[in-house]
């Protein structure tokens, strides 16, 4: 669709009202949960307060309605449902143009960035601790793949997965990258040295020793 949509909401609300569009009436706990296992590997992480801030934000828009339903042993909880003015909101902000460009924010790649300030065996202990949790990223992705791969259903998200598994092997390629240029030089492999040479035209060239 074509069209306006909301500038005053943040994008994070609009990501919210999305999984209300797909996945239908839930609690805000639920919504939280459902964020950590889902956008939160690739857009936002929030926190239960945010959650329901936006919620509430969400609500006195007319883009969400809330009903109380009541808990035997627990307290009473409160579910959002997206009403047909979100829809319209939401469709508007997803069909928006320019579409903004991907914000990457990679702690890792600043720390290298600044490598020569940082102790060797700390540098070292951190981008191992990165490597394993890419490496449990990707087997954890692997394993939702499996399971959604042949839902008809949930075809973006499995592409969107796709994604996810492509970035942590990338991360676990670029991190044994790291750690061989980091390793002692009798541990590198051998590789062929370049050094600069006078050609008898007095032209300085590059050539290969090894």
């Amino acid at each position: 669709m074509s069209g306006d949509w909301n500038r005053s909401l943040p994008d994070n609300a609009y990501a919210l009202l999305g999984l209300l569009a797909v996945l239908g009436e839930r609690s805000g706990y639920e919504l939280k949960k459902i964020a950590d296992q889902s956008i939160r590997y690739f857009y936002w992480s929030p926190s239960r307060s945010q959650v329901y801030r936006t919620l509430r934000q969400l609500e006195r828009l007319g883009y969400v309605t809330a009903r109380e339903v009541e808990q035997e042993s627990l307290p009473d909880k409160r579910l959002y449902c997206i009403t047909p003015a979100g829809e319209l909101a939401l469709r508007a902000w997803l069909a928006r143009r320019p579409l903004p460009p991907d914000d990457i924010r990679s702690p890792a790649t600043l720390l290298i960035f600044f490598g020569d300030l940082v102790p060797r065996d700390v540098l070292l202990t951190q981008l191992r601790e990165l490597r394993e949790r890419a490496a449990e990223d990707l087997e954890r992705f692997r394993e939702i793949e499996a399971r959604i791969s042949s839902e008809p259903r949930a075809m973006f998200r499995y592409l969107v997965l796709r994604r996810g598994i492509a970035d942590a092997r990338e991360t676990i390629a670029w991190v044994d990258e790291v750690l061989a240029a980091l390793a002692p030089s009798e541990h590198r492999p051998i590789a062929a040295r370049e050094t600069l040479a006078e050609t008898s035209e007095g032209q300085r060239v590059v050539e290969s020793e090894g």
